[in-house]
């Protein structure tokens, strides 16, 4: 893979043009949106679905809609919601929203909703650490993009429309695609330049596994990367049986990981019998780097999770965004307060959420299973 040769300079000469023309496009007022095998247009969308829902829908269409019409793309939504996907054609939007449903299902199976009753916390998820003036409703976005200068005006477009999104252009300029919890959207290129498509990239992959990610955020708000990156891993290699999107990640990806890690995680716990898996071990990946081994671990320890003891993921991730909360926003004495966007939950908080969800052999446990994997044979809980 060849990064992208287009200085800042040369790429914001594009942008800005692309951003203004779909700023002036006509096309955003007369948009249609596909549901459920119809088509409406926003005064009917917004008749269909309930009031919170149809405000949820009309925000995050508000960042878009100029650029889906300046470009001629389609608009689809999810039979529940959940999900507002654009692609360039009703064609692939059929095929996609397939992929969609699909995984929709995958997730809802690994995590389901958060069980909230008794809890003090009233915050928005869907607003965590953003803007903060989304619709608890809102559906997370996908956009796939049929060409690069396509790419290059969404992002101009976007930056230009909120603030806080401005940096996306230095962020994201010279990159495929992204996922952004500040705007609950994914965005990446069906087929980049200087990529091998279907061997090194593969666009409904991708889909998938960012897809998984803003699903977990938009239920959960913030949580542990290992959680978040490997329960998107899962569903992937549930719903498209390998694993092609590796978030972070800048090296050659072997042949093997496709598959998963499985024989790598055999060999490494047949060594180390007495020696069981820990939790920091993997707990500390920090956002937005890679790490092979702790990916490795997250995957191996998800697996367990969702295969022996399955409500065990949607507990911990809720008690993760609980303490999240507790943690990232300081109040002073005098009524005024600041958040802390790099703040994590500390790795002894989450082995204590573990524990009180399973129990304290619940890493034994999990080492057992990486050792054998369909192999295993659960062992009883104290």
């Amino acid at each position: 893979m060849r990064p992208y040769l287009i200085s800042f300079l040369a790429l914001a000469s594009i942008m800005i043009p692309a951003a203004t023309a779909a700023a002036a496009a006509p096309g955003g007022d007369g948009l249609e949106v596909s549901m459920r095998g119809k088509s409406f247009g926003m005064d009917e969308l917004t008749a269909e679905l309930p009031a919170g829902q149809a405000t949820g829908v009309m925000d995050q269409l508000d960042l878009y809609r100029d650029w889906i019409g300046a470009n001629d793309y389609h608009v689809s939504l999810s039979q529940d919601g959940r999900v507002l996907l654009v692609t360039s054609s009703k064609k692939i939007a059929r095929r996609r929203m397939k992929l969609v449903e699909k995984t929709l299902e995958g997730f809802d199976e690994l995590m389901s909703s958060p069980d909230q009753n008794g809890s003090n916390e009233a915050s928005s998820r869907v607003g965590w650490g953003a803007a903060g003036d989304l619709s608890e409703q809102a559906p997370v976005v996908l956009v796939e993009v049929r060409k690069e200068h396509e790419y290059r005006s969404l992002l101009a477009g976007l930056g230009a429309a909120r603030d806080d999104l401005a940096s996306l252009v230095h962020q994201y300029g010279q990159r495929p695609g992204f996922s952004e919890e500040q705007c609950t959207a994914a965005i990446w290129q069906e087929a980049p330049a200087d990529m091998e498509v279907g061997k090194v990239w593969r666009s409904e992959n991708e889909l998938v596994n960012r897809m998984v990610r803003l699903l977990v955020f938009r239920s959960y708000g913030p949580q542990p990367t290992w959680l978040s990156v490997a329960a998107a891993w899962s569903v992937e290699l549930e719903v498209m049986r390998d694993i092609y999107c590796f978030p972070f990640r800048g090296e050659f990806v072997g042949v093997g990981e496709h598959g998963g890690w499985e024989s790598e995680l055999k060999r490494e716990f047949k060594k180390r019998k007495k020696d069981p898996l820990s939790l920091d071990e993997f707990a500390g990946w920090r956002r937005n780097t890679w790490d092979d081994h702790k990916a490795q671990l997250a995957f191996g320890m998800v697996e367990y999770l969702s295969r022996h003891e399955p409500t065990v993921l949607s507990e911990v991730a809720e008690a993760f965004r609980l303490r999240y909360e507790a943690g990232y926003k300081t109040t002073y004495p005098d009524g005024t307060w600041e958040t802390n966007p790099a703040y994590q939950v500390p790795v002894e908080d989450q082995l204590d959420a573990l524990v009180a969800a399973s129990d304290p052999e619940l890493l034994q446990r999990a080492s057992d299973f990486m050792r054998s994997w369909n192999r295993y044979r659960p062992r009883r809980k104290r």
